[in-house]
């Protein structure tokens, strides 16, 4: 018996990166236990209500009905804060069999698609979602207990949490990844996420047009070797914004192609926002490039994007930029000295910076290009 729930497990652990996995163990679950159909029920606390996930039996149309009407019925959905993880939930010991009966979900969901009753182990609970194992049992199959007490799920159920527990992870560093991705293509620059050595680990459309230019110092393996100055000044700048803490910006000036066309090329820090999907082991640097006929570009966009700005602290920023001292910044924007000291200290934390001096070149340098 530990062989097979080892064989199970195993599927569960592959089914981490993709559906398949979880397909597979789904399946030998439901011949194991005699259910009728076995899938995942998720609840995203930012959703109105449950929605199922992978599935393996039953009737396609019935996990769609209850995705998108039903769930919100289910007498389960008025129990569910009271289910601890590793205990099952059994419909009929909830709810007598004599209620479940008369309740329109059951009438009106279960009952159509030949379904019984219902059998639940929450495997995950977390702030953000609940996941829970189900089985659906047929009505030729008399009420039982038998799953739940079934020796082979117990042995199942820890495996089932933790591979439940990385695949939501992974999912949401899947959905983080897809929405940067849409964050750098929206611009018509180019942009790089490289670490220290050069080696890109993400760039927009326009990034990977210019990676593909003959003569890019960007390669496969890093930066390419140059004889020339800037090419070690551009490797420094890497290094540097791969190493700081602080958010200072640095870059170099390259030239390449026929006839050769100069780039500034600025490198800082990856932002906050964008370190989530492409955690590494490793730091990583934001890499943005400025064609030398480049206008200046809505530095409140980009700045929004990269560092959550908002509009407030946008306006507070232009009048700094412009040399004005905190105190006239308050004045012409109407708030209070405090508001305004307290929005530098939040630009401060979003942009990793110390000193006004610092913030102002790092704005000057994303959106401008300028070079010390």
């Amino acid at each position: 018996m530990e062989k097979l729930a080892l064989s199970i497990a195993h599927d569960l652990y592959g089914g981490v990166l993709g559906q398949e996995g979880w397909h597979a163990a789904l399946k030998r679950i439901r011949d194991l236990t005699g259910a009728e159909s076995a899938c995942t029920v998720i609840l995203d606390r930012r959703a109105p209500a449950a929605a199922v996930g992978d599935h393996s039996g039953g009737d396609e149309r019935a996990f769609d009905e209850y995705t998108n009407r039903y769930s919100r019925y289910d007498p389960a959905e008025n129990v569910r804060h009271r289910l601890q993880l590793g205990n099952w939930y059994i419909d009929w010991q909830w709810f007598t069999r004599h209620a479940l009966d008369r309740d329109p979900f059951y009438q009106e969901f279960m009952r159509p698609y030949g379904l019984r009753s219902v059998h639940a182990l929450p495997i995950l609970k977390n702030g953000v979602a609940e996941c829970c194992l189900s089985l659906q049992f047929p009505l030729s199959q008399p009420d039982t207990d038998e799953p739940s007490k079934s020796p082979l799920l117990r042995l199942l159920a820890p495996h089932l949490q933790q591979a439940a527990t990385l695949r939501h992870k992974f999912l949401n560093l899947q959905q983080r990844a897809e929405l940067a991705q849409q964050l750098l293509d929206d611009f018509s620059f180019p942009l790089l996420a490289t670490d220290a050595q050069g080696r890109v680990h993400l760039a927009n459309r326009a990034g990977a047009t210019w990676l593909s230019l003959p003569g890019n110092p960007f390669g496969a393996s890093g930066l390419k070797p140059s004889r020339a100055g800037a090419g070690s000044r551009l490797a420094e700048a890497l290094v540097a914004a791969c190493t700081r803490r602080t958010r200072l910006a640095t870059g170099a000036h390259v030239a390449f192609g026929t006839p050769p066309i100069r780039y500034a090329v600025v490198a800082m820090p990856l932002p906050e926002p964008m370190s989530f999907p492409l955690s590494t082991y490793e730091p990583l640097a934001l890499v943005k490039v400025h064609t030398h006929d480049a206008t200046p570009i809505s530095a409140h966009r980009l700045l929004h994007a990269l560092f959550g700005i908002p509009p407030a602290e946008y306006r507070l920023l232009l009048l700094l930029m412009q040399g004005h001292h905190v105190k006239e910044c308050a004045q012409q924007l109407g708030v209070s000295q405090e508001t305004t000291r307290t929005q530098l200290k939040s630009l401060f934390r979003r942009t990793q910076t110390s000193r006004q001096s610092q913030l102002i070149d790092l704005v000057r340098k994303l959106t401008y290009g300028h070079m010390d």
